[in-house]
C-alpha cells in the first residue's frame, strides 16, 4: 500500500495482481482511453489491450498463470486503475503505463518489475517513444539502458490519401464474412508472419474482440479462391475521430505485387466513409522491409519506438 499526494489529497494506492475477468480487462481499457487524452506517448492502447488478450493469448487458459505473473495493476480508491505494468508475449518484453498526476508510484512499480517480474528472466526490454523524455529519463535512473530502434508509428491523413488501387486480373478483395475461409486465413497467417503456432483459436479470438469491425477484416482472394492477403482495421474507442490498422501481411508466395497496398487504401477508405480522419499503422524498424510499404502511402508523421533494457 502506497500514500501519494494529488491535488493536496492524501490518496492510498495499493497494487494488485490482474485477474483475467471481462470486468478487469474493461476497466484497464477504460484507464487506457482516459490516459490516452492525457499522454501522447503512451504505446499500450485499450485497443491492443484487446488484440493480447483475445487473439495473441486466446489458447491460453483465461484463469491461467500467464495472465496472472505477466499484467500487474495499481489502484486509488477515488480513481480507479492508475499504472499498469503488462508483457505482450511473457517473454522479457514490458510496457508501462501511469496516469500522468501518479508518476510518484513510479519505485514501486520498479520494485515490482525487479522482485517479482523479472526474477525468471536474464532481461528486461523496455518500449518507449523516443520523444518521451521523462519516462526515458526514469528507466536511466533505474539502471536501463539504449538498445535500439524497435519500431516505426506512423499516422495518415485521410483527406490527404490517394484511395485508388487495381488488382491483378482475377483478385479480388472481400471481407472475411463474405469469404469464411478459415484454413486458408490461418495458413496465410503462418507465411505472412513464419508463424506455426498460430490457429483456428487466434483467428476466432479475433473475431470475438469485442472492438472487432467486421467491414475492415479485409483480405486479397485469388482467382483460385486462395486468401493471398489480409488486413484488419479498427476505431478508436478514445477518439471516434482516429482510427488503426493492425495486422496487415502477405503470403510468401504473393509478396511485392501491391496487395497490401490494396488491402490498406480499401480500409482508408471504408474508415473515411464512417468519419474517421487519422489512421495509425506500426511497424518493425528499418531494415524492415514492410517500411517501404507504409512510406510510399505518405504518412503525416512517423515516430520512433526505442528499445530500453537491462540485465537481471
Amino acid at each position: 500500500m502506497l500514500k501519494v499526494k494529488n491535488g493536496g489529497r492524501t490518496m492510498i494506492i495499493t497494487d494488485n495482481i490482474y485477474q483475467n475477468t471481462d470486468e478487469e480487462c474493461q476497466e484497464i481499457c477504460e484507464f487506457l482511453d482516459r490516459l490516452s487524452i492525457q499522454n501522447p506517448n503512451m504505446l499500450w492502447e485499450s485497443g491492443r489491450m484487446n488484440y493480447w488478450r483475445y487473439t495473441i493469448h486466446a489458447k491460453q487458459d483465461p484463469h491461467g498463470s500467464f495472465f496472472q505473473d505477466n499484467v500487474h495493476i495499481w489502484r486509488s480508491q477515488q480513481r480507479g486503475i492508475v499504472g499498469l505494468c503488462i508483457s505482450e508475449y511473457g517473454e522479457n518484453d514490458l510496457f508501462i503505463e501511469v496516469l500522468p498526476e501518479y508518476h510518484e508510484i513510479y519505485p514501486d512499480i520498479f520494485r515490482w518489475i525487479e522482485d517479482m517480474w523479472a526474477h525468471s528472466r536474464e532481461a528486461i526490454d523496455i518500449d518507449v517513444f523516443g520523444a518521451d523524455k521523462e519516462k526515458i529519463d526514469r528507466l536511466k535512473a533505474h539502471g536501463f539502458s539504449f538498445q535500439r530502434h524497435s519500431e516505426n508509428k506512423r499516422t495518415y491523413d485521410l483527406d490527404e490519401i490517394n484511395p485508388g488501387y487495381r488488382l491483378e486480373e482475377g483478385f479480388r478483395v472481400r471481407t472475411f464474412s463474405e469469404f469464411p475461409d478459415y484454413a486458408g486465413r490461418v495458413a496465410l497467417v503462418q507465411s505472412a508472419f513464419d508463424n506455426p503456432h498460430y490457429s483456428e483459436e487466434n483467428l476466432k479470438g479475433l473475431l470475438t474482440s469485442p472492438d472487432y469491425i467486421e467491414e475492415y477484416h479485409l483480405m486479397v482472394v485469388s482467382p483460385d479462391d486462395q486468401p493471398v492477403a489480409y488486413c484488419a482495421g479498427w476505431h478508436d474507442s478514445a477518439d471516434d475521430r482516429r482510427g488503426y490498422i493492425e495486422p496487415v501481411g502477405t503470403h510468401a508466395g504473393y509478396r511485392r505485387r501491391g496487395f497490401a497496398t490494396a488491402l490498406i487504401r480499401e480500409c482508408f477508405a471504408r474508415m473515411k466513409a464512417n468519419g474517421i480522419k487519422s489512421v495509425g499503422i506500426a511497424s518493425s524498424a528499418e531494415p524492415d522491409v514492410a517500411n517501404y510499404l507504409y512510406d510510399s502511402l505518405s504518412p503525416k508523421t512517423k515516430r520512433e519506438v526505442h528499445r530500453y533494457s537491462k540485465e537481471v
